[in-house]
């Protein structure tokens, strides 16, 4: 009997040590990260959501909020988070202002916190230990050097630009503007005439559109240049009741790259796509890793980015969103 017990006790030893090595894996695996979404406003943003919730529920728990468009919601959701005490915050601001009292909160209560997609204004740049997006200045830039190629052989004495922007007073919009004057400023024949406002919202599209096409005479605009792809759907409806004909009589450069706006690409009902990375989940679960393995971060993390035109329509990655 004592020879066999002397031969299970290593065995016990080793499936004990197993069971212990398994569970302090699984608890150096389990952050608790809140995750705080500006909304829900098109393709982009859910690919964006589903990016970042997928990867970082590989490893850890996440507590994900929805702020539906509401700057307050979203600082509700985040106060919510610090009274848990998560181990580390993520969030995608609504609009850039508005944010220096909540993140010192959460300072305050030592959880960190990463910035998402659009940029922030505060003060204290130590509020957040990364940002990480586009840039949506190059983004500008991108769509400004297609309209400047495209018009460079033309013989027109002036070129009318029609500008659909986003959400004013955020990042995106402020710098996608800022990009595409700064490119298009090289041409003195280029000027944007008249700027609308859609919200990144397909229906305000349509509407600002339909609404100018009534007040102003549309046949004067040469090019639409849109900031994103769901305001350029709507402005596409609204140009249904006219004889315009996308693509030919107004080049449009649109951003995104949605695949059902690259699916318009290719029939010609536009001549650019500029992409904006919804992708953002590996950027994010890495910096969390990082952070957490005591590894300096950069305190702003771009993202890959490119231009689809039909000079690349056959290589174009299928785009799942």
């Amino acid at each position: 009997m004592k020879k066999i017990l002397l031969l299970l006790f290593p065995l016990l030893l080793l499936l004990s040590a197993c069971t212990t090595t398994a569970e302090d894996v699984e608890e150096e695996k389990s952050l608790v990260i809140g995750f705080s979404q500006s909304g829900t406003e098109s393709k982009w943003r859910k690919r964006h959501t589903d990016s970042i919730k997928n990867e970082l529920e590989k490893e850890n728990q996440v507590l994900y909020r929805n702020g539906y468009m509401s700057q307050e919601r979203q600082i509700q959701d985040i106060r919510t988070f610090i009274a848990y005490k998560v181990d580390l915050i993520v969030f995608t601001p609504l609009q850039e202002d508005g944010w220096e009292m909540i993140l010192k909160e959460a300072k305050q209560a030592e959880i960190p916190v990463i910035v998402v997609d659009r940029h922030i204004n505060v003060s204290d740049q130590s509020l957040y230990i990364t940002h990480i997006g586009p840039s949506f200045k190059a983004e500008g830039n991108r769509g400004g050097l297609y309209v400047t190629n495209y018009f460079s052989d033309s013989p027109k004495e002036e070129i009318n630009i029609l500008e659909l922007a986003g959400l004013t007073e955020t990042s995106p919009t402020t710098l996608r503007t800022e990009g595409f004057q700064e490119t298009i400023s090289r041409d003195p024949r280029m000027k944007v005439v008249d700027t609308l406002s859609g919200d990144y919202v397909r229906m305000k599209g349509k509407e600002q559109m339909e609404e100018y096409i009534k007040t102003q005479d549309i046949n004067r605009i040469d090019v639409l240049y849109s900031h994103n792809d769901e305001m350029t759907h709507g402005a596409l409806e609204a140009l249904e009741e006219t004889d315009i004909i996308p693509g030919k009589d107004l080049v449009i450069v649109t951003i995104d790259a949605q695949e059902d706006m690259i699916r318009q690409l290719r029939a010609g009902v536009v001549n650019c796509v500029v992409e904006c990375n919804p992708n953002a989940g590996w950027y994010v679960a890495n910096a969390i890793n990082r952070y957490f393995d005591g590894k300096e971060l950069s305190h702003e993390i771009y993202m890959p980015e490119t231009v689809f035109s039909e000079s690349n329509l056959d290589t174009i990655p299928t785009r799942n969103y």
